[in-house]
């Protein structure tokens, strides 16, 4: 009875495993590379606890700083699950293919984990926050030209308080989304004399409020008084002079309004002035 040859065992042929594809293939998808290794179970195993971790990230989104320590926490598992792919592989000289080691399920199990990710993105987008990048000055000087900023989804019946910065769909029909700051809530009366705001009698105290220069919209430092209807907001820019807002198209239905502004999580003016004093500043 003949010897098996050195390069086959059982009939199969020998194919060690190539560390740094077992290494990329985790990188690019979570699990990939164990599969590559013949683990499969090892693979679905790190895909789901991958998984479970982001669903787990979903309410430390709302601060700027448990945001980055979970997002490099999953970096650091993601760089985990290559390094042992990577391990693995690399003892792996006498590996023999298996049923699992077909190019069809690294495909597979590639687009299922990217299809994974794809869906979570849009759970998260859909239900829970959103980005938003500011293309003008009407809420200088708290939101800058090009400042990226974190949103809250907000569902019909949560609340929406005086103060709160705000996203709402376009009052005047457009596709465009505004961000303005609350000032006046239901049934209140809202006016404006000289710049100075008054609800129900009673001035505004706005320290965020900026006056750089004359209105160059209609009629910007008078306006009311005006009675806030039920089922609606009053909303002003920051930037009273340069701002398209309630002064305008009235009070905004609150079934408009989307989301509520968390944080600055990009300054627009990289390397600028104050930048590093704005990187996850909160909007109070």
């Amino acid at each position: 009875m003949s010897e098996p040859s050195p390069d086959t065992v059982e009939s199969r042929p020998v194919k060690p495993r190539k560390p740094w594809l077992a290494g990329l293939s985790s990188l690019l998808a979570t699990g990939v590379g164990q599969v590559y290794n013949g683990q499969w179970r090892k693979g679905v195993g790190f895909l789901a606890a991958e998984l479970v971790f982001g669903l787990l990230m979903i309410p430390f989104f709302k601060d700027f700083t448990s945001m980055l320590i979970l997002l490099a926490f999953l970096l650091g598992f993601n760089l985990f699950v290559a390094g042992e792919a990577y391990a693995t592989a690399r003892g792996m000289r006498a590996f023999v293919p298996g049923r699992s080691n077909r190019w069809w399920i690294y495909a597979a199990f590639l687009a299922g984990g990217l299809g994974l990710g794809l869906v979570f993105d849009q759970v998260v987008t859909g239900r829970f926050y959103r980005t938003y990048k500011v293309p003008s000055r009407s809420m200088v000087p708290t939101i800058l030209v090009d400042d990226h900023f974190m949103v809250e989804i907000l569902g019909a019946d949560d609340p929406v308080e005086r103060g709160d910065i705000v996203i709402f769909r376009s009052p005047i029909g457009d596709e465009r989304d505004f961000v303005k700051r609350v000032i006046g809530l239901p049934g209140e009366t809202v006016e404006i004399q000289g710049q100075a705001v008054f609800i129900d009698g009673v001035e505004l105290d706005e320290p965020y409020a900026l006056h750089a220069k004359p209105g160059v919209v209609p009629g910007p430092d008078d306006y009311g008084p005006v009675i806030v209807p039920e089922g609606t907001c009053f909303v002003l820019g920051d930037n009273r002079a340069e701002s398209f807002d309630s002064r305008m198209f009235g009070p905004v239905d609150r079934k408009t309004i989307t989301g509520r502004a968390l944080y600055i999580y990009f300054p627009g003016n990289a390397g600028g002035e104050g930048w590093g004093r704005r990187l996850g500043m909160k909007f109070e």
